[in-house]
């Protein structure tokens, strides 16, 4: 079958910046910050009322983060986020904002719907606890969930809905996100390479030096499509850098299949009894 389209809807509300949050600022979401900040330059230019991003990460930086992520040992003891945020509204001249604390269950990640959720986290719980808090709330309607993740050599970058988006005839109106298509997620924090590095050896063996730039690439690769474009035939990517080979994911129903998930059938309705 051939890959279906799926058209964009990202409506910014007239000259309003589309809303975005990016959970996680470490190895992956230290590289996406920057690169979103040249994307919004570049949208500006066109004549795109830009992008508005919220970060939120509850970590501070370590020694194992200097030279791996994009810190320096001045500053060591900060915030991450707050670091980066920092750094990229003094240097492009945006107003960005910053929420220094981990997201958990309890945490109310905005009172409007973002219009983007990028999430550049390693736990699954985490990304568990993501979906709940944008498919928990009434009003909200669908977003667009990019999530990204890696292994030490290896990643993956998935672009999903959290409600179907209304489509002309033969395209996707539900792209399946990470947790439909990985259904046993929740048993990746037992793996061995999930937690946090002491030293920048220790970090090394637990994710090499250039993944998260690869997995930050295609991430922005297909925002950037989405703004660019408009629509997408592809919403993810398979990165294996021990083999220097990048796969696609199509938009494409019987890939979706062979991996897991298949669209939720509708109950059928029951037939009124007629009275005599």
């Amino acid at each position: 079958m051939t890959a279906q389209k799926h058209y964009v809807r990202l409506q910014s509300g007239g000259d309003r910046p589309v809303s975005m949050l990016l959970i996680g600022a470490g190895g992956t979401g230290s590289q996406i910050i920057t690169g979103l900040a040249r994307m919004n330059r570049t949208l500006i230019s066109l004549g795109h009322p830009g992008l508005h991003l919220v970060v939120y990460d509850g970590d501070a930086v370590s020694a194992s983060n200097v030279g791996r992520q994009l810190f320096s040992e001045a500053d060591i003891g900060r915030n991450k986020a707050t670091v980066l945020v920092s750094r990229v509204n003094m240097f492009f001249g945006t107003a960005w904002n910053v929420v220094p604390h981990s997201v958990n269950e309890n945490t109310n990640i905005g009172s409007s719907l973002p219009r983007i959720v990028v999430s550049a986290v390693d736990s699954a719980q985490t990304r568990v606890t993501i979906l709940k808090a944008m498919t928990g709330r009434k009003g909200w309607g669908g977003t667009y969930w990019l999530d990204t993740g890696n292994t030490q050599s290896t990643g993956q970058v998935i672009l999903g809905t959290t409600a179907p988006f209304k489509q002309p005839p033969s395209c996707a109106e539900y792209l399946p996100h990470v947790i439909d298509l990985y259904k046993d997620i929740e048993g990746e924090d037992k793996k061995a390479y999930q937690g946090p590095s002491c030293s920048v050896e220790d970090a090394i063996r637990k994710q090499d030096l250039f993944v998260n730039q690869w997995i930050a690439t295609c991430a922005l690769e297909i925002l950037w499509k989405m703004f660019r474009k408009g629509y997408l035939t592809v919403h993810g990517a398979f990165v294996n850098l021990d083999s220097f080979k990048v796969r696609p994911l199509p938009i494409d129903p019987t890939v979706w299949k062979s991996m897991g998930w298949g669209k939720p059938k509708e109950e059928p309705k029951k037939k009124e009894r007629t009275k005599p």
